[in-house]
């Protein structure tokens, strides 16, 4: 929340206020003007952490993004980039040590016990605000000779909701931590490319966990990066179960607690199953993902 007041409430608007002031040019977050269930809006990309900058928030980290207007000149486009990523820059740098301190504060910040978006949706706009819409001309491009759209110097004020922002669709409680299989090993070693720490079990033990029981599943028929996505439904029961040795423990009380309840979730649709890594350990009939019982430590 205080990475989010940071952007939204200061470091954006700063900004914004500096290039208008400097440069007479206006800036907002980044959108696209289109319908989608029969009505219009300004809307953001999706909510999920394959897109990197949804990736870097799950990190305790800033991430901006900078994204010129597809149908200006070329010439604009440079310059409303380098523009918007020096006041960026400047504002970093005049802001450092609270900026530092925002993130250190968001690390030591534990997600255990508290209730997660393992799903979510466009969150509308309590009223509508006002975009700047454009018009185009078709010319020709000077190389190619194929016809483009290039912005024309004009500025239409339009009505419209925003949908900016998300609201969980679903969510879980964030247990102490999980347990992979070692038959996991997909997931573990990914864990461990994200800098989570993971803990390896040297020796067999009995342990109070939660598994999670399938009751069904669907692979979407498109393929995405090489990938059937994957949906599972279900619910978490308590059982004692045999972890062997080279079970990983990861616990959730980590600065990237929030990171490893997103790939871990059985139900949360940008994780390790989500991503089909699990394919092969779910159509077995099992899926090698437990979770801490709650109060076992």
């Amino acid at each position: 929340a205080a990475i989010d007041d940071l952007l939204r409430r200061r470091w954006l608007p700063e900004i914004t206020r500096l290039i208008k002031e400097k440069h007479g040019w206006d800036y907002y977050y980044y959108g696209n003007a289109g319908g989608r269930g029969g009505g219009s809006g300004w809307r953001t990309f999706d909510h999920r952490p394959r897109f990197n900058n949804n990736y870097v928030g799950l990190r305790n980290r800033v991430a901006i993004l900078s994204e010129a207007y597809a149908y200006a000149s070329f010439e604009d486009r440079v310059l409303g980039s380098l523009w918007f990523v020096e006041e960026v820059l400047d504002y970093a740098e005049q802001n450092a040590a609270e900026i530092r301190e925002i993130v250190e504060v968001a690390d030591l910040q534990s997600v255990v016990g508290r209730e997660l978006a393992t799903r979510a949706d466009f969150s509308r706009s309590e009223t509508e605000v006002t975009i700047l819409m454009g018009e185009v001309d078709e010319v020709r491009h000077p190389y190619t000779g194929e016809i483009m759209l290039l912005r024309r110097d004009v500025s239409i004020p339009t009505q419209m909701y925003e949908y900016g922002t998300f609201f969980p669709s679903e969510t879980e409680t964030a247990p102490e931590g999980y347990y992979v299989l070692p038959e996991g090993e997909a997931a573990i070693e990914r864990l461990e490319a994200h800098g989570i720490t993971v803990l390896r079990h040297a020796i067999e033990g009995d342990h109070l966990v939660q598994r999670f029981q399938i009751d069904s599943t669907r692979t979407s028929p498109n393929s995405f990066q090489g990938h059937n996505e994957r949906t599972v439904w279900g619910e978490w029961v308590s059982t004692t179960e045999t972890l062997p040795v080279g079970t990983a423990y990861v616990s959730v009380d980590q600065p990237l607690g929030r990171l490893a309840f997103t790939l871990l979730e059985p139900r949360s649709d940008d994780g390790f199953v989500s991503w089909a890594i699990l394919d092969e350990e779910i159509e077995g009939g099992t899926l090698p993902i437990l979770r801490e019982s709650p109060g076992t430590r």
